[in-house]
């Protein structure tokens, strides 16, 4: 589906609108929910108020919302282009995705930054698999890490990417004190990470040589990626393969 022209939407325009910039997991630990963070655009937000969630196409109600302070939470009613509410119940949300009384709207997502650093995160104790899997989920769709899936592998476990080791070391201490599973970290060989032309699909990349120690992957929304373990491998390989154009940020997401 082709991307519609870019345009201002202007805060006094009457349809509502608004995109989702944060996705906070365990506000409240006793209840292990999720709150999506909204910033609101044009137009005015009213509870219980049904929506169109634009990266799926589905309409939502908005029945649960809050004014966040501290660990307090209010419940808001009504709010106005500026103002920030958090959405509560809503797993389909992401981070950059467009809530919208009219469809046609639609705001730029935005940007992740490009891994630079890539680990594996094990789960050492079994018979907590189930808090490490729902939380490692949890905290993926926050935005602290990336994950791909290995091409011709049969280990389920992703591969994760972050911008700098710190962003392990919180994914790992709140995995540990949030959801009470411990992990193991594995370094991984890699340094860089490029996305390939979208559309290009597994059989495709069958044709496509890498440097030695080099890996073709998926992103979390079937996107191909290839892994690099050093620059000079990843300038090799832009090189060679010229009409393999490579860029270090994921495609945006179509809409339904």
């Amino acid at each position: 589906m082709s991307s519609p022209s870019p345009a201002f939407i202007a805060p006094e325009s009457p349809q509502f609108s608004g995109f989702i910039f944060k996705i906070q997991a365990n506000m409240d630990p006793k209840h292990r929910d999720r709150i999506a963070f909204v910033r609101i655009v044009s137009g005015r937000f009213e509870r219980d108020m049904v929506v169109t969630h634009v990266q799926s196409g589905k309409k939502v109600r908005l029945s649960s919302s809050h004014k966040l302070f501290g660990n307090e939470r209010e419940t808001v009613d009504e709010a106005y282009p500026g103002d920030i509410i958090g959405l509560v119940g809503h797993d389909g949300f992401g981070i950059g995705d467009t809530l919208t009384a009219d469809p046609s709207i639609c705001y730029d997502e935005i940007p992740r930054f490009t891994p630079e650093v890539f680990e594996y995160f094990h789960n050492p104790n079994t018979a907590k698999f189930k808090q490490f899997r729902q939380g490692l989920d949890q905290l993926l769709r926050e935005g602290v890490a990336q994950a791909f899936q290995l091409k011709d592998t049969a280990s389920r476990v992703p591969l994760l990417g972050a911008v700098g080791p710190l962003q392990f070391e919180v994914l790992q201490y709140r995995l540990e004190t949030e959801y009470g599973a411990e992990t193991r970290r594995e370094p991984a060989a890699f340094v860089a990470v490029r996305w390939l032309p979208v559309g290009t699909k597994a059989e495709d990349l069958d044709a496509i040589s890498l440097p030695t120690g080099s890996r073709f992957a998926f992103d979390t929304e079937q996107n191909a990626v290839a892994l690099f373990p050093s620059e000079w491998a990843l300038n090799y390989f832009a090189q060679n393969h010229p009409s393999v154009p490579l860029t270090p940020l994921a495609p945006k997401r179509e809409r339904s």
